[in-house]
């Protein structure tokens, strides 16, 4: 059993076994984002019919999560784990095997669902063993590792589908689920004692209380606007830069990637800056640069730059995305001290569900150029801003009432 402890202790091998099954979640966002064009045609419906796809697998992970945590808080997180990583599998096999729209669609809403379990699970672990800049810093080193699999996972999918078409990527994250399940099987060990488990019944006043918590609430909102711009930016990229800027899809696979370098660099830096300039002051350095990027971005597009002109500032709002990750998430998982299960499901349930609504957006707006895709981007990067400021002035407010 693992005890609450200072990174600096911390085994690394427990932030690798956790951060590889985190990615189970974004390689099944990734991973396919060049193929959904040949989706489209081999399955004979149109483009933002494949892109729901995206949307139902955000959904069910955002609204799975509400179910898993308390479900985690009362069982644990090792057990729950293991059947998550193996719901996963099995969902990745059936999207393989689709022959129609509603099929894929079914096997992604299962897919999402195993993804939101495990997501649970390693948020609620890294509690369960770290707090404060402590868990700031494990935050951020998941997310480090975790931010290779916009890099990696787009360039490996690009590839697998140039080579065997898009049933092989499916194969491919049901090969990953299988490296997390005996991995997570080896090493990961139960992190939440019995005495601190909670009854089933404790589930809605639990969600009550944290929701009704605004050291909870702004940062989740801020964290939930910062997904939407994620997967803004996932949901029109794939056709933006393969349609309007020629891409093939084993290159898509690469630009993307390397603009997803930017999340891992930001991670980075933010565990290295966070004991220095804090939590609070990192969260808005972070959405600043998002804010910034897609106006630079935007401004390339309207000077007629093309791919040139878009990608540098795509690289630095994603880059601050990397910074506004960990703290936000750290903040909002640091507000609480108990039932910390159902704080990570509701945390995620309210990113995912946010987020979902960006892909069929982003992509109806990006059939109509990037100018639109990129004003969107700039709209969302702005609105992050915004709550990351009214966070910070909550946090503010709090720090004088307890000082008086």
């Amino acid at each position: 059993m693992l005890k609450r402890s200072s990174i600096s202790v911390l085994p690394r091998g427990l932030a690798g076994s956790l951060a590889l099954v985190a990615v189970l979640g974004p390689a099944g966002i990734d991973m396919y984002l060049a193929s959904m064009p040949a989706m489209a045609d081999e399955l004979q419906t149109s483009f933002a019919n494949v892109q729901l796809s995206l949307t139902f697998f955000l959904l069910a992970l955002g609204a799975g999560q509400l179910f898993w945590g308390p479900l985690t808080d009362m069982l644990g997180r090792r057990r729950p784990l293991l059947a998550g990583i193996v719901f996963y599998i099995v969902a990745a096999v059936w999207a393989a095997q689709a022959n129609s729209l509603a099929n894929l669609l079914f096997a992604r809403v299962v897919q999402g669902l195993a993804a939101g379990l495990t997501l649970v699970v390693v948020m609620s672990m890294v509690r369960d063993v770290t707090e404060g800049v402590q868990a700031a810093k494990l935050f951020a080193l998941l997310m480090t590792i975790v931010g290779l699999a916009p890099v990696l996972a787009p360039a490996i999918g690009g590839g697998l589908d140039s080579l065997y078409g898009w049933r092989a990527v499916m194969l491919a994250l049901a090969a990953l689920g299988v490296v997390a399940l005996f991995n997570s099987a080896a090493f990961l060990r139960e992190t939440l004692p019995i005495d601190r488990r909670t009854l089933p019944d404790d589930a809605v006043r639990s969600y009550v209380r944290i929701a009704s918590d605004r050291a909870f609430l702004f940062p989740a909102l801020a964290l939930a606007a910062s997904f939407f711009f994620l997967f803004a930016y996932i949901g029109g990229a794939s056709l933006v830069y393969q349609r309007e800027f020629r891409l093939q899809a084993d290159s898509f696979g690469m630009v993307f990637g390397a603009t997803g370098i930017a999340v891992l660099i930001g991670a980075m830096c933010c565990g290295t800056l966070v004991g220095r300039y804090g939590i609070m002051r990192l969260s808005l350095i972070g959405t600043g640069a998002m804010v910034a990027g897609a106006l630079l971005s935007l401004a390339g597009a309207l000077n007629g730059l093309g791919l040139v002109g878009v990608l540098p500032g795509m690289f630095l709002s994603l880059f601050g995305l990397g910074i506004a990750e960990a703290t936000l998430m750290s903040m909002a998982m640091g507000s609480q001290q108990r039932a910390l299960g159902s704080t990570a499901a509701l945390l995620g349930a309210i990113q995912m569900t946010i987020a979902s609504s960006a892909t069929p957006l982003a992509a109806m707006l990006a059939q109509s150029g990037p100018i639109s895709w990129l004003a969107f981007l700039a709209c969302a990067g702005v609105l992050v801003l915004c709550l990351a400021f009214a966070n910070a002035r909550i946090n503010s407010e709090s720090t004088v009432q307890l000082a008086h």
